[in-house]
């Protein structure tokens, strides 16, 4: 009697032990936010001149260089283009971009999003063509803010 009660303890025990594993493996564990270098916005833009009427579509790529995937909170877009004539710029205050998280991106390894902006002038002129990228990272025990920024990029419409 005393044996079956030595197995049956030890059964018990054996199957707490895969219990217990299976609960802590199946828990979702979140990657901690990387550095700010992970992450790089370049523009890819072919045209400078434009000719009046003229439709051209820029391209703004957000990369993420590092070996884990991460998923990114951010505003309706994840990386915002745009262009204003040159007297209207004005530089993007990083302290006004407290957008409200109203979308998730996830983001590869190594992999990357894209945004286009389709620009078709209606004056000729000098433009200004910019792109910047705003969002946050959440991991387990901390959450942190990104902010990327391309160059400006001068447009002239002839």
């Amino acid at each position: 009697m005393k044996r079956n009660s030595s197995i049956f303890k030890f059964v018990c025990l054996i199957l707490a032990v895969i219990s217990i594993t299976f609960v802590f493996t199946s828990c979702e564990s979140k990657p901690e936010p990387p550095e700010e270098k992970a992450f790089s916005l370049v523009m890819d833009f072919s045209q400078t001149t434009v000719k009046l009427g003229e439709k051209v579509t820029y391209r703004a790529i957000l990369t993420n260089s590092e070996h884990e995937s991460y998923t990114l909170n951010h505003s309706a877009d994840i990386i915002h283009i745009y262009v204003v004539k040159a007297e209207d710029y004005v530089a993007v205050d990083t302290h006004l971009l407290t957008d409200t998280v109203l979308a998730e991106s996830s983001i590869a390894p190594h992999g990357q999003i894209e945004a286009f902006y389709d620009f078709k002038p209606t004056e000729k002129g000098e433009y200004i063509l910019k792109a910047y990228s705003s969002f946050t990272i959440e991991g387990n025990d901390t959450t942190k803010e990104y902010f990327y920024e391309c160059e400006k990029m001068t447009i002239t419409v002839v």
